[in-house]
């Protein structure tokens, strides 16, 4: 299945190697088919530069493997007030170009929507819980 990410969720996924949301990006990555856009390859960069103080060369090979092992997409047009967030549309505008079964986020302006086109927005433990029930 084809599941888009949001930068939060990648970004916790690189500070606590040992956490639910590094689990879920490596089980996407060997199972399932990660979706992002430049957009957020690029805030998972600046934050991990600006607010974790990655070194660059750790920026530059996260990003350059992410941009190798996902389906990089250019997000769908949608409208500007389709989410309270403006800088959140480009996200849901992956999920939707990428034709994704799931949009995995922790952000509270997505997740209130519950859905983007049909395309269910979840927390990480929610993409859990769905894989588990695939089985």
């Amino acid at each position: 299945m084809r599941v888009a990410i949001d930068s939060s969720v990648l970004v916790a996924a690189h500070i606590s190697r040992d956490g639910v949301c590094a689990e879920l990006l490596e089980h996407v990555l060997l199972d399932d088919e990660l979706v992002v856009f430049d957009f957020i390859l690029r805030e998972l960069a600046r934050k991990l530069l600006q607010k974790f103080g990655f070194a660059q060369e750790d920026v530059d090979r996260i990003g350059g493997f992410l941009r190798r092992a996902a389906m990089v997409v250019a997000p769908a047009n949608l409208p500007i007030e389709i989410c309270r967030d403006p800088e959140d549309v480009p996200v849901l505008g992956t999920a939707v170009a990428g034709e994704c079964a799931l949009l995995v986020s922790v952000d509270r302006d997505l997740l209130d929507m519950h859905s983007v086109q049909g395309i269910p927005i979840v927390r990480p433990g929610e993409y859990w819980r769905r894989v588990r029930e695939a089985k």
